[in-house]
């Protein structure tokens, strides 16, 4: 689904629906006594204008903003003397929209950014623990409480470990947020090498438990084999494709910091996590596009820790499962 393409018609019909709206005005002193055309109108155009932003920056950033600047809006109306009483002056109807929502508004946008944010699994990568269709909840606040758009911490709360399932920006675009989960954390030095993790000279214990088998888009389907991974005394599993490389070669990226960290050949990669950065790998691990390819993930890149599968409509009884 190109949704780009539905947010350039939100904001060409929004505009629309508004001016028709227009046409029947009557005077109004809040959102319930607008018409139900121009409610939409302006809902279509939030939304709208949120995701052309959102091919410019971070979406969870830009949602933020939106909601702020909707809320600003609101009390300015009401600063100007805008009330919703039938004795004084009527409302615009941007003013009526804004006023009335602007609590609302705010609450979405504070609770969004820095409590509880939601996201939808797009991808294979964390199989099998998350499947495409999963809706997921993340911890905004497990890593510190930070400031939208620069994402520095303002108050520390905690430190990724090893084993955390963790939403990040991604590195080589910003606008993506990816999810993986935590194998190196600063100082550590990562070996991936013919299937085998090791973690400063420590093989990662990782037995094989069933066969696995899933298909994505339709095809034929993967035949893998699930293991049972104890990492740092966290257990998860992930998946091995017999027969499928551990590392190809050609897809690595010139990240920073490759030269002088990591080695990469055939077999896998080695590498010395930085200061200040972290190692992310999926659990899917033959089907992932993750740390082995791209690098290391700042800490000024991290959104949040993912807890809770809340919706699955394809597989009701994923809902409520913890992310381990």
């Amino acid at each position: 689904m190109n949704w780009t393409l539905l947010a350039l018609a939100a904001l060409f019909i929004g505009p629309i629906l508004i001016w028709r709206a227009r046409r029947k005005a009557q005077p109004v002193f809040d959102a319930e006594q607008m018409s139900e055309s121009a409610l939409w109108g302006y809902f279509l155009i939030l939304v709208g204008g949120w995701g052309v932003l959102s091919m410019f920056a971070n979406p969870s950033d830009l949602f933020f903003l939106v909601m702020m600047v909707a809320a600003v809006l609101a009390l300015f109306a009401k600063l100007r003397g805008y009330k919703a009483k039938g004795n004084e002056r009527p409302l615009p109807d941007w003013a009526a929209f804004g006023f009335s929502n602007a609590l609302v508004l705010a609450a979405i946008g504070v609770g969004k950014t820095f409590v509880v944010e939601p996201m939808q699994i797009p991808s294979s990568s964390m199989r099998p623990g998350l499947v495409v269709g999963d809706f997921i909840l993340i911890n905004k606040f497990a890593y510190g409480v930070r400031i939208p758009f620069i994402n520095e911490t303002v108050v520390p709360l905690g430190k990724p470990q090893r084993g955390d399932v963790v939403v990040f920006r991604y590195p080589m675009d910003t606008r993506l947020n990816y999810i993986k989960r935590v194998i190196g954390v600063p100082g550590d030095k990562v070996e991936y090498r013919n299937k085998l993790l090791t973690i400063n000279g420590v093989k990662v214990d990782s037995v094989p438990v069933a066969e696995y088998r899933y298909a994505d888009g339709g095809g034929e389907g993967i035949q893998a084999v699930r293991m049972r991974e104890t990492l740092d005394g966290k257990v998860h599993d992930t998946l091995n494709v017999p027969g499928a490389p551990t590392l190809l070669p050609p897809g690595v990226m010139d990240f920073p910091g490759r030269s002088e960290s990591c080695q990469h050949d055939e077999t896998g990669f080695s590498c010395t996590v930085p200061a200040g950065k972290y190692m992310m790998l999926g659990d899917n691990r033959d089907n992932s596009n993750d740390g082995r390819y791209w690098g290391f993930v700042p800490e000024n890149h991290l959104a949040g820790k993912a807890f809770l599968i809340w919706m699955n409509l394809g597989e009701l009884s994923r809902i409520g499962t913890k992310i381990n």
